[in-house]
């Protein structure tokens, strides 16, 4: 297994290595630039609100990097079952519970894991947005109202113009996502899985008849078949990586903008004037 090791100045005690294919880069810039806007985690202010705003924030943020890596670990522990643990019946396509009950136990976790880093992702944002206008996101008050839906919505309302809104919205839409929750949900709260061969044939012109084997993870109600093989889990973490990279880009791009428009508003008059006598130059 191969992670990012910990580097550089902005290396923090809620450091952890990460995997090389998490915008690290882009997350980690959104998390500095909305820190911007929240008092610092030793102030009284931090430490005698209420709603621990702050705390949220930094929680919610590090619990998308925490669900990230879980899927990754997950993947890694998938693979090298299907590599290291299958006999020679389970490869000829007999039955193995225990094994079974492993590839599940892995499958089980990335899901819920995957959809994770983006309720997690949209929590931490409802707080961000909360810090910037008050009114738009009450829910900080309540934040078992906090979800995926009430977080687009109030962004819509606040934001409507910011890339990071349109992302939101059209998150659930997402086929990619779609299957994540779908998965999730079946396998959180209803039933487990199992492999299920299919065997098909064909004649070839010649003559020749041929066989051959489709396998799949077997979740009766399922909205789609998830294919298996070693990359199923594999094939979901690049979808998942697609659409955290988008969301961390864009997150970033709004925070940055809305810190440079704070640092502005800030600017003593002085300052401002002699700057944009300089760059009138």
């Amino acid at each position: 297994m191969r992670l990012l090791s910990r580097r550089g100045k902005r290396e923090t005690l809620m450091d952890i290595s990460m995997p090389p294919a998490f915008p690290e880069v882009d997350f980690r810039a959104f998390g500095i630039a909305a820190s911007a806007f929240f008092p610092s985690v030793a102030s009284v202010e931090a430490q005698f609100d209420p709603h621990e705003k702050r705390w949220q924030f930094d929680r919610s943020w590090q619990a998308v990097r925490y669900r990230y890596r879980g899927c990754f670990e997950c993947n890694e522990e998938f693979k090298a079952l299907l590599d290291d643990k299958a006999s020679d019946w389970w490869k000829g396509g007999g039955t193995d519970e225990e094994l079974t009950y492993k590839l599940d136990r892995c499958i089980y976790a990335f899901f819920t894991s995957g959809v994770s880093v983006f309720d997690s992702f949209a929590f931490c944002l409802y707080f961000y947005g909360n810090a910037l206008q008050p009114g738009a996101f009450p829910d900080v008050a309540n934040p078992h109202s906090i979800t995926r839906n009430t977080t687009a919505k109030a962004f819509n309302a606040a934001f409507p113009k910011a890339a990071i809104t349109g992302l939101l919205a059209a998150l659930s839409d997402d086929a990619r996502f779609r299957t994540i929750d779908d998965v999730r949900n079946l396998l959180g709260h209803r039933i487990s899985g199992r492999r299920s061969i299919r065997p098909s044939s064909r004649t070839d012109s010649d003559g020749t008849r041929r066989q051959s084997y489709e396998q799949t993870w077997y979740l009766p109600g399922a909205a789609a078949e998830l294919m298996f093989d070693e990359e199923l889990l594999q094939r979901h973490l690049e979808n998942i990586t697609g659409l955290l990279t988008s969301l961390s880009s864009d997150a970033r791009e709004f925070a940055e903008s809305q810190k440079a428009a704070k640092e502005a508003r800030n600017e003593p008059p002085a300052d401002r004037q002699s700057r944009a006598q300089q760059s009138s130059r």
